[in-house]
């Protein structure tokens, strides 16, 4: 039997719905049935408390085409949300298929946006389509005296390999996390870069760090998902100016324009 004829049949249909969640090389992977599910040399584990969704609509529109699912609430992946988002992005990719079918359908596909608890024993994960995507606006580039770029990214073109500490934490409280070795960089040497930890499979977890000042970091996000005398790494950041920029020997790729007027063209000015 085919997926479209169980999908037609009116007693001879058994549907489940398998719920692939990925970020890189990590996946975690569910299953709306009584038993665990094997799904293209995967398996689909079913959960105690089941999991079900919203219902797949093609509107057109972002938000009503936003799929919430319904879990128990100690489901692995929606402890990710807990505190900090995640650093990247948490894929859904859904499955329809009958049970002894091995035919199926991708019926869904996006990236989860929140997760809410709304009662003690259930969490509920938003996701957006991945036509959300097309309705962001692009990238403009500032036209102004502080460098537009990201550090570390292909236009700034600065190898944050370079300039990485490989260090551990010694002490943290919550907000911020310390090493004596922080102290060996003047105080604002790490604000504006970041921290990053290995979480399993390749795949590292960043947190952008606030304010350095002696041994002691302070992180976006706080410290979840940390623990003491753990190996992290850390890179500097840059304030987004000539200056900063020479420090790394990148200016020629500053984005910024250093020399640009105090006056505004715009500004009513008839005489500028």
């Amino acid at each position: 039997m085919s997926f479209d004829s169980a999908e037609r049949s009116l007693a001879g249909g058994r549907p489940i719905r398998l719920y692939q969640f990925a970020r890189g090389t990590l996946a975690w992977r569910y299953a709306s049935a009584d038993r665990d599910v094997l799904h293209n040399t995967q398996t689909f584990v079913a959960l105690r408390g089941g999991i079900a969704d919203s219902g797949v609509r093609q509107t057109g529109q972002t938000s009503p085409d936003t799929l919430k699912l319904t879990a128990p609430a100690d489901l692995e992946v929606a402890q990710l949300y807990r505190s900090a988002p995640p650093s990247a992005p948490v894929s859904l990719t859904v499955f329809a298929r009958h049970d002894g079918v091995d035919d199926y359908l991708v019926i869904w596909a996006g990236e989860v946006r929140s997760v809410r608890w709304p009662a003690l024993d259930r969490c509920e994960i938003a996701c957006a389509p991945l036509s959300e995507r097309m309705e962001m606006q692009g990238l403009r580039l500032g036209w102004e005296r502080n460098c537009p770029h990201a550090l570390y990214s292909l236009a700034c073109g600065v190898d944050r390999n370079g300039y990485r500490i490989e260090s551990s934490i010694q002490s943290m409280d919550g907000a911020s996390l310390s090493n004596g070795a922080f102290a060996a960089q003047p105080d604002g040497y790490f604000t504006g870069g970041l921290v990053e930890w290995p979480i399993g499979g390749g795949e590292y977890e960043r947190r952008g760090i606030e304010r350095h000042a002696g041994s002691t970091l302070t992180l976006l996000g706080g410290t979840a998902g940390l623990a003491l005398a753990q190996a992290i790494r850390v890179y500097p950041g840059c304030a987004q100016t000539t200056a900063a920029c020479q420090a790394f020997a990148n200016l020629p790729n500053y984005g910024g324009i250093p020399h640009l007027a105090g006056e505004s063209p715009f500004d009513g000015n008839n005489f500028f």
